[in-house]
């Protein structure tokens, strides 16, 4: 009877000692490398390397859509917007307007003054033209005309541009100034946001976390999709991938702030230069190149670098977002 009892002791210890040697399937460790981390580590170094090397300021902010991750160099410096500031008073118009329906089909006269009557729609329009609120809003981001962003600043008033900004957390994006003012640009009250905020704002309208409801989002973003002029910040996107942009230039600061919808990798870019030399594009187009480069890499891979269709990745996302 003794030796029945001792053979199943040694018959238990040894299952014990093989149950640790051998974990099962659902216990075994991930032991899959972060390749990622290296890859990211590479896109910072060469974003570092732009910014030593660039003669005056730079400061950029990327966030990758599909998991938030951010890359971001000199986020926190307060530096000029010039026109990128309008997508903020863009925001303001169609908050407003959900509060006062009709408000975008409205009719305005279309007046420029001694400063922008020089360059834009306002050489091309008889003082007595009017146009609808929506279309001189898109003129104001398509074509950064300053006669219309200055006509939607009177429209909303520039502390409700301000006080919505603060409302959306953005600290540092203030508008103070319209465009053209050289007198108030000479005192220092200049637009200004750091890239943070910048990329806060534009994370916003891509999520649409903003005080409007999800079809002024749409349009908010719509509008900043339609084609516009060529850009170093934009350039080396391919055309048939569409951008939510806007780009701001003022001598010596070059700008530009925009949302890729790139397939399986969406991200948002800011990427903010001033003191400049006379042509800073080389340094934002390499910034833009970059970005693009390293999203496109990571768009329909997995942790190992190997690229799958797109519809059996968007399968996989969908089923792991629905978890």
């Amino acid at each position: 009877m003794k030796s029945v009892f001792r053979a199943l002791a040694a018959t238990a210890a040894l299952g014990a000692v093989l149950g640790m040697a051998a974990p099962s399937s659902a216990q075994a460790p991930d032991m899959r490398p972060d390749l990622r981390k290296d890859l990211r580590a590479k896109f910072e170094a060469s974003l570092k390397k732009f910014n030593d090397d660039f003669e005056g300021a730079f400061a950029a902010a990327f966030i990758d859509l599909t998991d938030g991750q951010r890359v971001m160099i000199n986020p926190d410096v307060v530096m000029a917007t010039a026109s990128t500031i309008k997508v903020s008073i863009l925001v303001e118009l169609f908050r407003q307007a959900e509060q006062k329906p009709g408000l975008l089909r409205q009719q305005r006269p279309f007046k420029s003054n001694d400063a922008t009557s020089r360059s834009g729609m306002g050489r091309l329009l008889s003082a007595d033209s009017a146009v609808s609120v929506e279309d001189i809003a898109k003129m104001m981001i398509n074509l950064s005309e300053n006669t219309a962003t200055n006509l939607l600043i009177d429209e909303v008033g520039m502390e409700n541009v301000n006080k919505n900004n603060a409302a959306m957390g953005l600290k540092t994006m203030k508008l103070r100034r319209k465009m053209l003012d050289s007198d108030s640009q000479a005192r220092g009250d200049e637009n200004v946001s750091s890239a943070a905020d910048g990329a806060a704002l534009m994370y916003k309208i891509a999520t649409c976390d903003l005080p409007v409801s999800r079809d002024s989002c749409a349009r908010i973003r719509q509008i900043m999709e339609i084609p516009q002029p060529d850009h170093p910040a934009k350039d080396p996107i391919p055309a048939n991938v569409p951008v939510a942009f806007k780009w701001g230039g003022l001598e010596g600061v070059s700008n530009g702030w925009g949302i890729v919808n790139l397939p399986d990798r969406p991200y948002i870019f800011i990427i903010m230069t001033s003191y400049g030399p006379r042509d800073p594009s080389a340094t934002v187009r390499g910034a833009s190149q970059l970005a693009f480069d390293y999203y496109g890499r990571l768009a329909r891979s997995n942790d190992y670098g190997s690229r799958v269709a797109a519809p059996v990745m968007a399968k996989f996302r969908a089923a792991a977002k629905a978890k």
